[in-house]
């Protein structure tokens, strides 16, 4: 029983490993040039949306 028990161990920390793996793998890490970039590009498009729908609201209320 206690061989059983040390290998399901084993392969518990194996998978917990691959687990940690994938998780720093998945990770994107950006910069502050191209975050400042994307909350730009961000704003633009929240801003182009709300003219949009400015004009929407103008043009059929």
């Amino acid at each position: 029983m206690e061989h059983y028990e040390t290998e399901q161990q084993m392969e518990m920390n194996n998978l917990d490993q691959r687990m940690r793996d994938a998780y720093k793998d998945g990770q994107r890490i950006t910069s502050r040039d191209e975050a400042a970039r994307i909350s730009r590009t961000h704003f633009r498009t929240a801003c182009v949306l709300a003219a949009l729908i400015g004009i929407s609201l103008a043009i059929f209320f």
